[in-house]
């Protein structure tokens, strides 16, 4: 346990250096480094510790990729995942038909694995409708419905700051960070907050959420709130 608690120090000491830094994706990186190490010895203190700072760097990289290009729906678009990211550089985007989850799944796995500022969502919709269903492709299986985004925003590049509808209403940006919100409402919906649960299996389950919406403030407090029952026994 000694060897443990020396190594989860350590990752921890160099993630708040990152953080301090603003090398968010680092700090995320070394995070789950600690965080795994800390669950797998059972040091329920440690995990809800690292939370924190897990939260914070991934808050950052949230808000950095709304400041990037927006994407609102794929009808249109042609070419790869990896040419998507390409032409983002940093910024969101909802996948929509004729392309899959499979298909936002692999746009996320390849922004993460290149360190990119990007978030991703999935709307099983008809890209025309006047409501948006935001669905997940990992983790549990939910979805909620949002209303759409401005007709004039959806379906092409808009570049940084832009997308407002004709009426002067929401950002594109805002409706993308308001669709995430829901959803990781309704993730954590999905976790009953009894006392019949205990608060590991809590933990479990709303850690599973993050699959759902892997940068969602409130379900990280929520999971340090799991962890430091676990820590009490209770």
């Amino acid at each position: 346990m000694v060897h443990e608690v020396d190594e989860i120090g350590r990752l921890m000491e160099a993630a708040s250096g990152a953080l301090v830094e603003m090398s968010y994706l680092e700090c995320e990186a070394l995070c789950i480094q600690a965080l795994e190490a800390a669950r797998g010895a059972g040091a329920w203190e440690y995990v809800a510790r690292i939370l924190l700072p897990l939260q914070e760097a991934r808050r950052q990289r949230r808000m950095i990729a709304a400041e990037g290009v927006i994407r609102l729906g794929t009808t249109t678009l042609t070419g790869t995942a990896e040419q998507w990211l390409e032409r983002m550089g940093r910024g969101c985007i909802v996948v929509t038909s004729p392309h899959g989850p499979g298909v936002a799944a692999e746009v996320l796995r390849k922004a993460r694995d290149g360190r990119k500022y990007v978030e991703v969502l999935y709307a099983d919709s008809a890209p025309d409708g006047g409501r948006w269903r935001i669905a997940s492709f990992g983790g549990p299986a939910v979805s909620v419905e949002v209303s759409a985004p401005p007709a004039e925003c959806r379906d092409r590049w808009l570049e940084p700051g832009g997308g407002s509808g004709s009426d002067g209403g929401v950002r594109a940006a805002d409706w993308f960070l308001d669709a995430m919100d829901a959803l990781g409402e309704a993730a954590m919906g999905t976790v009953a907050a009894s006392s019949a649960a205990g608060a590991v299996e809590r933990f479990e389950r709303l850690d599973a959420c993050l699959e759902v919406v892997t940068d969602h403030e409130i379900l990280h407090q929520r999971l340090a709130e799991a962890a430091r029952g676990a820590a009490r026994g209770v």
